[in-house]
């Protein structure tokens, strides 16, 4: 096919077309090129691998269905000519962005004979435009994670300021009225001082442990270790250590271990949500009050995990803010226990790191229950 030879022996279209430093071609009907040299090279092909070959071969295959609906508005009569841009493949393999402008050439009949386009080549201004839009992808990025480390900093130095400020100062005047009173204390009031300094120094703790577990989540350093494990035999454990606070509220804890679940999951990580949420559950609990946990399959690889109480419970406002590092949710418990907020925050990294999901649902003055999900071995 020369279609070159066929337009009415014009010699100075054919002087333009062959000539030209910009990439043309004449396509026929059933969409065979016939490219002049400045469209070889823009490809990386020479004369004779594209000449007669059909264009869409060298389209962007993402590309095709476009440069299709374009040549269809053409022919329909819809447009006599149309410009888009477009993607090419190099020999090379990679992409070329071209700027399109394609018209159909028509006889004295007005019949359709061949498309002729010329195609500027723009990939420079288009990978300009690329790193531009990367880079402004980028900058917003930092800022959004510059401006969650500041709010990380402003939640640290709150709770330094004043949560772990208040067990600490509360544990510092009971040991100086115990020093100084002591030999005039009967025994039934030393008993409910060190009750309360063993409080405070159990409050202490907690918000160190929480601390430091949350600083090692912010640092990137936490390793995921997923085993095999029996979820009663991991929810029974973690229960353990609150048999002694549960008994001096006088609020019972319970699991009714009905049927066993073998879950995969890292046995620490699983661990440390257990115990801040049986942790949280006791501390807004009223004596004679009840936590229930609780665990059930909810498809064939996912077990959910329930911590409920009937304790003072939260309005829809408060419970929405939970989970959020740059909300303000800690409160004092039923005894006046202390809460920086992040035992919650752990929970949802922990979770997460899992592949799972936690949430809660709460009713003022009646509880709260809150839910996870661990992946289940059948």
């Amino acid at each position: 096919m020369d279609i070159l030879h066929n337009i009415n022996g014009d010699e100075i279209f054919r002087n333009l077309f062959e000539h030209s430093t910009v990439g043309m071609s004449i396509t026929s009907l059933d969409n065979r090129l016939q490219p002049n040299a400045a469209f070889c090279e823009m490809l990386g092909y020479s004369m004779e691998e594209l000449l007669n070959k059909p264009w869409e071969k060298y389209t962007h295959p993402d590309d095709l269905a476009y440069n299709h609906a374009m040549i269809d508005r053409i022919m329909s009569g819809q447009e006599k000519s149309v410009r888009w841009e477009k993607r090419y493949i190099h020999k090379n393999g990679s992409t070329i962005w071209g700027d399109i402008h394609t018209f159909l050439h028509r006889d004295a009949n007005g019949l359709p004979l061949h498309f002729i386009t010329t195609v500027n080549n723009i990939t420079k201004p288009k990978d300009i435009e690329a790193a531009l839009i990367e880079s402004e992808q980028s900058f917003k990025f930092q800022n959004e994670l510059l401006l969650q480390s500041n709010t990380e900093k402003d939640k640290f130095f709150a709770i330094l300021a004043h949560d772990l400020r208040s067990p600490l100062s509360s544990f510092l005047g009971l040991a100086e009225v115990m020093s100084e009173e002591i030999n005039n204390m009967t025994m039934s009031e030393i008993e409910d001082i060190t009750k309360s300094m063993f409080l405070s120094a159990s409050n202490l703790y907690q918000l160190l442990e929480n601390l430091l577990e949350w600083s090692i989540l912010r640092r990137g350093n936490t390793e995921y270790h997923p085993e095999p494990t029996s979820l009663n035999s991991l929810i029974l454990r973690s229960m353990d250590p609150f048999t002694e606070s549960a008994r001096s509220k006088n609020i019972a804890l319970k699991f009714p271990h009905e049927q066993d679940f073998t879950v995969d999951c890292d046995i620490k990580m699983t661990e440390t949500i257990l115990r801040n949420l049986i942790s949280n559950a006791l501390k807004y609990t009223y004596e004679k009050g009840s936590v229930v946990l609780n665990c059930k399959s909810v498809n064939d690889n996912e077990i959910l995990i329930s911590v409920k109480d009937n304790g003072i419970g939260m309005e829809e406002a408060l419970c929405s803010k939970l989970f959020k590092l740059n909300e303000q949710v800690s409160r004092k418990g039923t005894e006046g226990e202390s809460s920086s907020g992040l035992g919650l925050l752990i929970c949802k990294e922990l979770v997460e790191l899992q592949e799972g999901k936690i949430w809660a649902e709460s009713t003022e003055h009646e509880g709260s229950t809150f839910f996870f999900t661990l992946k289940g071995i059948n």
